[in-house]
């Protein structure tokens, strides 16, 4: 007798790469929906009436020009609408969300610039668009510049700060340079460990920020000055010149 297995017959299971979040899970890194909801009252309120949900978005990789995707916003088409009760998905990177290093700062600011992109569709004389339904019409909003202007004067100009430093936690979970046996110098010598932190500390450098505290989970938490980020500065163009 000659057995056939299951993926003889149909093939290797798909692997899912989305997977919609709900309010009643509970996550170490906290409750995303608590977080969205804190941006939305704080910033947000012409959004109130948008029904928004959040989905994870797993094994993201780096596109041609290595730059990470953290967050998208989605805006349900009318077909889509029909079918789910959501006018927007929010699509977040799970495994920088959940990454210890992405702190509680880092999340609000990036759903507050996903929050940015949801926008109202307005008439020729300003007010709102309604659909047949009765239901609000929505647009997903572009950039201002790179970045939205609000959040700008809110989180400072972190948004390239912030890609650059997921960047970088991905590089340490896949680098061996960056394993526990690495040592200090190492780190210290590697450009793109001291590009992203050098990233981040750039608005405080710059006079955008007094100060940014960083906290890892086991360890006693780090604030980066005006001082310590012109240390980080120096350390950055020192690996620089090491790396050529």
């Amino acid at each position: 007798m000659v057995w056939i297995g299951r993926d003889a017959l149909v093939g290797k299971p798909k692997k899912v790469l989305f997977e919609l979040i709900t309010r009643e899970e509970t996550f170490l890194s906290g409750q995303p929906y608590d977080l969205l909801d804190e941006v939305r009252a704080e910033n947000h309120e012409d959004t109130c009436a948008a029904k928004i949900a959040l989905a994870w978005k797993r094994d993201t990789k780096p596109d041609v020009d290595g730059r990470l995707m953290l967050g998208r916003c989605v805006r349900q088409s009318d077909l889509a609408r029909e079918l789910v009760d959501f006018d927007f998905v929010i699509v977040l990177n799970r495994e920088v969300w959940e990454d210890p290093e992405f702190d509680r700062g880092k999340k609000l600011a990036l759903l507050d610039h996903e929050m940015m992109h949801a926008a109202r569709v307005v008439d020729g004389e300003g007010e709102p668009v309604i659909d047949t339904k009765g239901r609000a019409v929505w647009r997903v909003r572009g950039h201002d510049i790179e970045e939205f202007t609000d959040v700008i004067s809110r989180r400072g100009c972190y948004k390239r700060d912030l890609e650059k430093f997921a960047e970088a936690l991905v590089c340490k979970k896949k680098t061996p340079l960056f394993t526990a046996a690495s040592s200090t110098q190492q780190l210290a010598e590697d450009p793109r460990f001291v590009d992203a932190v050098d990233g981040m500390a750039s608005s405080v450098r710059t006079g955008g920020l007094d100060n940014i505290t960083i906290s890892t989970q086991g360890m006693e938490p780090v604030v980066i000055d005006k001082a310590a980020a012109e240390n980080i500065r120096k350390a950055a163009k020192r690996a620089r010149k090491l790396k050529e």
